[in-house]
């Protein structure tokens, strides 16, 4: 530990700056967990932060400890703290038998298991339903080792006017059972156009078993099958966080195509990943395309079918949007094809730049941020880093802090570039050039004057 001390002090005087407090727009209060010590933190930017931002490389962000002074940090990606495996995997499905489709209660059921422990028959005896009659099945996840996010079920017929609504519930020795989710699945044709959702959104459930209870009473699904979208996470990464944009009223269409157009704003220009696009009516279908603006020019990020279908008491909706790309936007624009008398409801997800800095000097630290002429150097903290992994474990990360009150330091001033040098060398240049000029002026006037006599 000593030498990692040593380490982050050496690094701290080697990379100081003559950087100042006051050569930031503002500053935020780091409030680190009461009673933990640490040598080193990490700290997410929120939407109060990125409005001061004026570099896209978010160099103008610096960490101070409390006697004014600046401490190595580092700007880190979200993989060098934390990595995250995606996968989907199919899962056996097996029918239970009429009776047993409750929402509450134990299975009393004769269970029959292969080899490997996974269910490959469920049985109730004489009771047993047939395959038409199926509303209620058991997924074995026992297999399963990470977290499960989406439950996608697929079917072979009807292959379209379907509107299927379902309850999950989990648990572990399909006797005790918890509500984690509910959804529905879909899939309309009407000539050219059709609309599909097959996935349940699950809270990154960790169960043995899954049970699936049907809760309206349409045509059965016929060849169910059941697989679950797995997210293994290996070290904390920064939380993805969900944020209304705020209507700003129509807009100019761009390309003079588009039956309406609504502009958006956020808080601060923020690196979204996904878009959530809500119609405010129900049985509503249109076509959007959505369109982000990065300083002065326009770019789209992506074109949809939206839609709202009424289902009994429920609103069935389309999915998230991915957007490509890491670049920050705060304005947008959406452009329907069809026309919309409300604009709709459209939100955005990110995931905050993340920040790790050392415990060097007393606390509290502060964030400083937004500058036109201060940058913060490069600080080389991986090495840092290795030897405090070195001391407390492989898999040590720096603990979380957070982003507190804000106040303002250097002020709108810091935000003004300085003012443009004088051009004392062209300056200098010219008045050599006045001075040769009347020396040649000069000596012209006197050899005139020689042979006037």
């Amino acid at each position: 530990m000593k030498r990692v001390l040593a380490a982050s002090l050496a690094l701290g005087c080697a990379c100081a700056s003559a950087a100042d407090l006051r050569d930031y727009a503002y500053a935020f209060t780091i409030e680190t967990p009461a009673g933990v010590e640490s040598s080193a933190w990490r700290v997410d930017l929120d939407p109060s932060v990125y409005a001061w931002l004026r570099d896209p490389a978010l160099r103008d962000v610096a960490i101070f400890n409390a006697e004014g002074e600046p401490v190595p940090c580092a700007r880190v990606a979200a993989e060098t703290l934390a990595s995250v495996h995606e996968r989907t995997e199919s899962l056996p499905l097996l029918a239970l038998p009429a009776g047993s489709a409750a929402t509450g209660g134990d299975l009393r059921l004769l269970i029959e298991r292969d080899a490997h422990g996974r269910l490959r028959r469920l049985d109730a005896g004489d009771g047993a339903t047939t395959k038409s009659s199926e509303r209620a099945w058991v997924v074995d996840a026992s297999d399963v080792d990470g977290a499960m996010e989406r439950l996608i079920l697929a079917w072979d017929t009807p292959a379209s006017g379907v509107v299927a609504r379902f309850d999950v519930a989990a648990g572990d020795d399909l006797e005790h059972w918890r509500h984690v989710g509910d959804g529905s699945v879909l899939s309309l044709r009407e000539g050219d156009a059709h609309l599909d959702r097959n996935d349940i959104a699950l809270p990154g459930v960790r169960a043995k078993y899954l049970r699936l209870n049907r809760l309206d009473d349409g045509d059965a699904l016929v060849g169910l099958a059941a697989s679950a979208r797995v997210v293994q996470h290996t070290a904390a990464t920064p939380v993805r966080r969900w944020i209304d944009a705020h209507p700003d009223g129509r807009a100019a269409d761009a390309d003079g195509t588009a039956a309406a157009s609504f502009a958006y704003t956020l808080p601060a220009a923020l690196p979204v990943e996904q878009a959530r696009i809500e119609l405010a009516s129900d049985n509503a279908l249109a076509a959007l395309a959505l369109s982000g603006r990065d300083g002065s020019a326009w770019t789209e990020l992506a074109r949809l079918t939206a839609f709202r279908v009424r289902s009994g008491d429920d609103a069935l909706r389309n999915g998230d949007v991915d957007l490509a790309g890491a670049r920050r936007y705060g304005a947008f624009r959406l452009d329907a094809r069809t026309p919309l008398a409300t604009p709709p409801r459209l939100a955005f997800a990110f995931r905050p730049d993340r920040f790790v800095f050392l415990a060097e000097g007393a606390g509290p630290y502060r964030l400083a941020v937004g500058s036109a002429t201060a940058r913060r150097p490069d600080y080389p903290l991986d090495a840092a880093l290795a030897s405090l992994r070195e001391s407390h474990g492989r898999d040590w990360q720096p603990p979380q802090a957070t982003i507190g009150a804000g106040h303002a330091s250097g002020g709108d001033a810091a935000l003004q570039p300085p003012p443009a040098p004088r051009p004392w060398r062209q300056w200098l240049l010219w008045t050599v050039l006045a001075l040769g000029a009347a020396l040649v002026g000069g000596f012209a006037v006197s050899l005139l004057r020689e042979r006037k006599p």
